[in-house]
């Protein structure tokens, strides 16, 4: 679909770029990584550097269910769909127009879960460049506050697209 070309484009590029990032970086990381920080930014959990890229690998596998699995699972099984007005939204006339918006939701929402996760997990790859170890704070707060920021204005739009009936 047209409109989701262009977060499926940031998404390929943001997955791309972390790719690249992982490469790059994994001859050079220590075998033993710091990979979990304290608020003060200051490791409290280790794990093996291959331990850590299976996890970053795993971690990207909700991102790619959010951003192509879910849409296709939604149009195969509206029955499933938990929609306000959903009569309505689903009827014949506005279906397909239903299922464009939530296609064009997930690939937004898939692109800025992949954005964070790849933004806090190459943090912490640079994390373990210092002796000691140690991620800087505010880089990843502004990560999870946009974050948070865009799911509030996802939900925001989303109860406004479907909470009113024309």
């Amino acid at each position: 679909m047209p409109a989701t070309r262009l977060p499926r484009s940031i998404f390929v590029a943001t997955l791309v770029a972390g790719v690249v990032q992982c490469v790059h970086d994994f001859p050079v990381l220590p075998d033993r990584m710091a990979s979990h920080f304290a608020a003060s930014g200051m490791p409290n959990g280790w794990m093996t550097k291959s331990q850590f890229f299976v996890l970053y690998a795993l971690l990207t596998v909700p991102a790619l269910i959010l951003e192509f699995w879910l849409p296709r699972r939604i149009v195969s099984h509206p029955k499933r769909i938990n929609l306000p007005n959903k009569e309505y939204w689903l009827a014949p006339e506005r279906r397909a127009a239903t299922f464009g918006y939530l296609e064009v939701f997930f690939a937004w929402y898939g692109c800025a879960f992949l954005l964070l996760e790849i933004s806090a997990m190459g943090l912490a790859m640079r994390a373990n460049f210092n002796d000691p170890a140690r991620l800087p704070a505010a880089p990843i707060v502004s990560s999870l506050a946009a974050f948070l920021f865009f799911n509030i204005v996802a939900v925001l739009a989303m109860y406004r697209r479907f909470s009113l009936v024309a």
